[in-house]
């Protein structure tokens, strides 16, 4: 190859370059069909070229020469990977690592997938077990870093963040790089409260690269610890820049323009936050949150009309999205500004609804307060999960049959005076609200496992439910531990025994019985666990549920 390429013109471009190659190496296999070297150098070939499904088929055929090829095993892991088939690309790692279980690379490539299907507990260990084989590799400490970040570690996260940046060179070439690295690690800090660290990285962020760094939310995150220091004029600044580099990004400049109006109101300069939030109703008009942001604003500017009318929309939206607590917050401050021609309006919003399925779309909004902290240290990939922070629990739309129930009870008793009879609903409904912890065990597992099935990944709320591992009548244990956040069908399945999880690999595995349905494609695929420790599947219980699973028998 050496004297080839000394042959070749230097004015060949770099694609040139590549197809001269492809064509070198596919001559040497003519040559030698069973030069596993030869395949494997084109499939390297391919996959510059893009050619991902041809370097699979290339590192296939070195493999079916070489058996024992752990290497070729590995990059045929990472080209599967660049198919979008994850599943494929574990089975390619697990064996690279079964032939050498020092084999270092695998265990981090591994445990960047494991990342990527949020499968953080899972990407730890590797990471972790990629350390121990490599001391001097950047990309182990920072994909460490970045599990223990998602885990909550954020001391230990901090730590692998500062290892990775000594070992990274500047001209490093991976898939990070240092401005990534400094905002990671501000983002560490600044969930430890540490915000003026969290500022000097951020700082050596944006220095370090400020042409990639709004993919990284560095401003809005600088923003968001500014504003905690109290410094809401920067604060203000850095949104501004946010702003700027989303302009056709509705959801993103919503959050945006939510803590940029947020540090105007702190500032006293209600008109400029009701200008930011007249902004996230023109693009977004479901979030309650906003609008009774813009009436205390509008009160403030002596709009007492226009604030009653936000809050009346607000506690509307919490009212139909099943938020009891900030509904009656809305009232409650409807009722403080003491505006009499409004009394009938109020008596209508306090009757609560019977139908309440639709839920307000959810920004990750701030706290309930009089000052409305930013939306916090959120990274851009992030912005999508939802966050339940300060938000009360949401009616189940399997209470409304048992509301109906209890509310033509109380009328038969003889309370048909109208006003006893809503307080009486509203009594109703939160005592159902909170009865036995059942809501509170969902909202818990929503939380959790970030509003996404644990097995699918699917997303849509109403389609969520929270499943028992170990049935609730068997241990009336509502922990999050004795729980998975599943969509309905799976927890059909779940239920029924047709699908159970491996408690020591936490791999998913669906009955024979399904292995030919659409279900059968995700059988081993690695359950996404929580964030937090405690939250994490007991492996008692899911020996337990395997345990009921007959033909179950690789834990057995």
């Amino acid at each position: 190859m050496e004297d080839y390429n000394q042959v070749l013109p230097n004015d060949l471009s770099h694609e040139n370059r590549l197809k001269c190659d492809f064509t070198y190496w596919t001559r040497e296999i003519r040559v030698n069909r069973n030069d596993a070297n030869a395949y494997k150098e084109r499939a390297r070939v391919r996959n510059l070229l893009g050619d991902y499904q041809g370097a699979i088929e290339d590192y296939t055929q070195a493999i079916s020469i070489n058996t024992n090829d752990d290497s070729a095993y590995c990059m045929r892991g990472q080209e599967r990977r660049n198919l979008r088939d994850d599943k494929g690309a574990i089975e390619d790692y697990d064996k690279a690592i079964e032939l050498d279980p020092n084999y270092a690379s695998a265990y981090y490539l591994r445990a960047e997938l494991h990342y990527q299907q949020s499968n953080y507990q899972g990407a730890f260990q590797d990471a972790d077990r990629s350390i121990q084989l490599d001391r001097d590799s950047p990309s182990a400490y920072y994909q460490r870093g970045q599990a223990r970040s998602e885990l909550g570690d954020y001391e230990g996260a901090i730590k692998d963040y500062e290892q990775a940046i000594q070992l990274t060179p500047s001209n490093f070439c991976g898939y990070y790089n240092w401005a990534e690295l400094y905002s990671d690690l501000g983002y560490a800090r600044a969930n430890l409260g540490d915000y003026q660290g969290a500022i000097e990285d951020y700082n050596k962020a944006i220095q370090t690269d400020n042409s990639i760094i709004k993919y990284f939310g560095v401003y809005n995150n600088r923003g968001n610890a500014r504003y905690n220091l109290g410094d809401y004029e920067g604060a203000i600044e850095d949104y501004s820049k946010e702003i700027s580099f989303y302009q056709n990004d509705d959801y993103n400049n919503a959050v945006y323009y939510i803590n940029r109006g947020n540090a105007y109101n702190d500032l006293r300069n209600y008109q400029k936050a009701i200008e930011d939030y007249n902004h996230v109703i023109k693009i977004a008009d479901k979030y309650p949150e906003v609008y009774e942001y813009r009436g205390l604003a509008r009160y403030e500017v002596g709009d007492k009309l226009g604030a009653i009318e936000d809050l009346e929309k607000a506690a509307d939206l919490y009212q139909h999205g099943g938020f009891v607590e900030y509904y009656q917050e809305a009232l409650k401050l409807i009722q403080s500004f003491n505006v009499t021609d409004k009394d009938a309006i109020i008596e209508d919003i306090q009757e609560i609804s019977e139908t309440v399925n639709d839920s307000p779309t959810e920004v990750e909004t701030t706290n309930k307060s009089a000052a409305n902290p930013p939306i916090l240290n959120n990274r851009v990939e992030d912005t999508n999960k939802k966050n339940s922070q300060g938000i009360s629990e949401k009616i189940n739309h399997n209470q409304l049959a048992e509301i109906k129930e209890l509310t033509a009870v109380i009328e038969a008793d003889g309370f048909f005076n109208p006003k006893s009879i809503k307080q009486a609903r509203e009594r109703i409904t939160i005592s159902i609200a909170r009865r036995q912890g059942q809501p509170q065990f969902r909202q818990s597992l929503l939380e959790a496992y970030n509003y996404r099935c644990a097995i699918t990944g699917c997303d849509a709320q109403e389609a969520l439910e929270a499943a028992h591992i170990i049935p609730y009548s068997e241990t009336e244990n509502n922990h999050p531990s004795n729980g998975l956040l599943l969509r309905a069908d799976i927890h059909t399945l779940f239920d029924l025994n047709l699908i159970t999880i491996n408690p020591e690999t936490m791999q998913v595995r669906f009955a024979p019985s399904l292995q030919c349905t659409s279900y059968g494609e995700m059988d081993g695929k690695y359950l996404q666990v929580p964030k937090i420790s405690s939250y994490l599947p007991k492996k008692d219980a899911l020996k337990w549920r395997c345990d009921q699973c007959e033909w179950f028998v690789e834990y057995k």
